[in-house]
């Protein structure tokens, strides 16, 4: 069964009718875009992405041997681009204050993909940050340049 096939029998046993499904292999990894209308989207995401996740692990785990060390990213109606938008301002606004008051901040609860997308972020600038925690109480925590020895910054997404 392809990758298109797939996606197109779970979303058909997800009730879900006339959706575009575009899947781009690129070299950083598989992109799945799925476009339908609002009221079907908003069903497809859940609450805080939690279905669009689910959607994402069925995908990666059915196909992981195809897809070796790439990574799986399902969007609909470009909602990860417009989450992403979210998260990098959550970001900008933690890293100010952590600038300002010289003390680490814990972040409000973010997926896997979103601390993993602010730890690279926050890398590239320099800051360090890291998750503790398990399942949906994961947090990311921000921290002031020095504030951590070098040993524990660690990346743990």
């Amino acid at each position: 069964m392809t990758m298109q096939e797939y996606v197109s029998m779970l979303l058909a046993h997800m009730g879900s009718q006339d959706v575009g499904v575009e899947i781009d292999d690129g070299a950083e990894g598989i992109k799945i875009t799925l476009r339908t209308s609002e009221e079907d989207s908003g069903m497809m995401i859940g609450r805080r992405g939690e279905t669009l996740e689910a959607i994402q692990r069925i995908f990666s785990l059915t196909f992981r041997d195809d897809l070796g060390e790439k990574r799986v990213a399902v969007t609909v109606n470009d909602y990860l681009e417009r989450r992403h938008e979210v998260v990098q301002k959550i970001a900008d606004e933690a890293l100010e204050r952590v600038t300002q008051n010289g003390r680490p901040m814990t972040l409000p609860y973010l997926s896997s993909d979103e601390r993993r997308y602010i730890h690279t972020m926050m890398k590239e600038r320099g800051v360090d940050t890291r998750s503790d925690g398990s399942g949906h109480d994961r947090r990311l925590t921000m921290y002031p340049q020095g504030y951590l020895p070098q040993e524990s910054n660690e990346e743990t997404v």
